[in-house]
């Protein structure tokens, strides 16, 4: 604040003695006019010393401006003869007049030192002399670059002295505010901090007390929503790991017993018994193999080889594979909706089968016998649109939104007595999201589940 105010009061102070300069640009104007030339100058040496008293008295006596022109800009020394066998001192006034004078420069329209010195070289801000439209000279004053008179650096020291004193005083009432602010900041701090310990020792069903809208208003409720998250992710973990241990005991349960009957001699190792234990393997076959695909597609590390294709004729071929097993299940399945004209994607035929594979399965398995099973597709809008519709039993509303959920089963109807784990739509999701697109979940037409698939077409 000290440099800045003594730069002020320099840029002022130089401000000021340049626009006093304006005050002599009409008489050396009209100087000039009387026989085009400078030459009045030279002949009347007293004319420079008049117009420079004038800019003077304009810069260090702004307020005595309109005083007459033979009143001297200072007082008469108090001495004239000298003392001692030295020269009286001259008065402060005529040192800054001396230094005032000699800082400004004439020069003529060729910039030719007219009068004053340029030892200093030439002004950089020049005031231009016309003269019927005309260039005739230049006007200028070097500006100070240091606070040289006596007045002035006392001025500006007793500023410096006041800024010092606010300074000294603002200090305590700095610190005092400083603390109260410290203080009203670090309580709830302290607390998101001692709320993210608990956090990490476990307690997910801390919620903190949110205060304010300001920033550690929201990040009290960033850090509740990330305490409901990982209070989320608990419980699906906790639901995931009773989910595998269920879906793995039971045929584990199957085969023990199945062994052990045979151990007792309770059964014969007959067709139906090899049957029986084909049947749970493979079972546990496919839950771990379900369980690889979605643990590798949640990881990233599912590979997909994309390349061109018709997803139209990919469905048609998925779903002839599985016509036959689709007559055994006494499911009719219609597919006059399919289009006939070839809808080409960008996507890995073998993934793309699997996703259709696995929505083929969920019909199979959640549809009661008799049921009908309706495949159609459309184009728009440079994507083509996939829906699978089923017969009952539906679905309830709030069980939609979660059926892509990994282990997720509608227990009303849609159980474990009929097969599956509920990994099939998860892997589906996955499938879908990694060709950019999207599958959702409706009530059918037909009474049963809409799975509808959205791809974007390859443009």
């Amino acid at each position: 604040m000290q440099f800045n105010f003594k730069r002020s009061f320099l840029d002022y102070l130089n401000e000021q003695e340049s626009r006093s300069l304006t005050q002599i640009e009409t008489e050396l104007v009209q100087l000039y006019e009387t026989d085009n030339s400078w030459q009045a100058l030279n002949d009347n040496p007293g004319q420079w010393e008049s117009l420079l008293r004038t800019a003077v008295r304009s810069s260090l006596f702004p307020a005595n401006g309109e005083a007459r022109d033979d009143q001297p800009p200072f007082p008469p020394p108090p001495h004239e003869h000298e003392i001692g066998g030295l020269k009286a001192p001259r008065h402060p006034t005529k040192q800054r007049v001396d230094r005032f004078i000699t800082r400004i420069v004439l020069l003529d329209s060729a910039r030719t030192l007219l009068k004053g010195s340029i030892y200093l070289g030439i002004p950089a801000n020049l005031h231009e002399l016309k003269s019927k439209g005309k260039a005739i000279g230049y006007l200028g004053i070097h500006p100070r670059q240091n606070l040289t008179e006596k007045v002035d650096m006392e001025f500006a020291d007793r500023w410096q002295h006041i800024l010092w004193l606010a300074g000294l005083l603002a200090l305590p009432v700095t610190g005092i505010l400083s603390f109260l602010f410290a203080r009203h900041l670090g309580r709830p701090i302290q607390a998101l901090r001692d709320g993210t310990r608990q956090l990490t020792d476990g307690n997910y069903t801390l919620r903190m007390a949110q205060q304010g809208h300001d920033e550690l208003g929201q990040l009290t409720s960033d850090f509740n929503k990330l305490a409901e998250r990982l209070q989320q992710n608990e419980t699906s973990r906790k639901q995931w790991i009773a989910d595998i241990a269920h879906e793995l005991r039971t045929p584990l349960s199957i085969l023990r017993g199945e062994i052990e009957a045979l151990q007792d001699g309770i059964n014969q190792p007959d067709v139906q018994t090899f049957t029986s234990l084909h049947q749970e393997v493979s079972h546990l076959q496919r839950l771990v193999d379900d369980l690889y695909d979605l643990s590798m597609s949640d990881s990233g590390a599912l590979s997909y080889r994309k390349t061109p294709l018709d997803i139209i004729a990919l469905l048609r071929e998925t779903l002839t594979l599985h016509s036959s097993q689709l007559q055994e299940q006494n499911l009719h399945i219609d597919t006059l909706g399919i289009g006939l004209q070839a809808a080409n994607v960008q996507g890995d035929p073998q993934r793309l089968q699997q996703l259709f594979k696995n929505l083929l399965e969920n019909s199979l398995r959640y549809t009661d016998k008799p049921g009908q099973l309706r495949v159609t597709t459309s184009v728009q809008n440079n994507s083509i649109t996939i829906n699978f519709e089923d017969s009952p039993p539906g679905v309830p509303d709030e069980a939609l939104p979660r059926l892509f959920e990994r282990l997720y089963r509608v227990d009303s109807s849609r159980n474990r007595a009929t097969g599956g784990a509920g990994i099939g739509l998860s892997i589906c999701r996955n499938i879908t999201e990694a060709h950019e697109g999207s599958i959702t979940a409706n009530h059918s037409p037909l009474g049963g589940l809409q799975i509808q698939v959205r791809l974007p077409l390859k443009t």
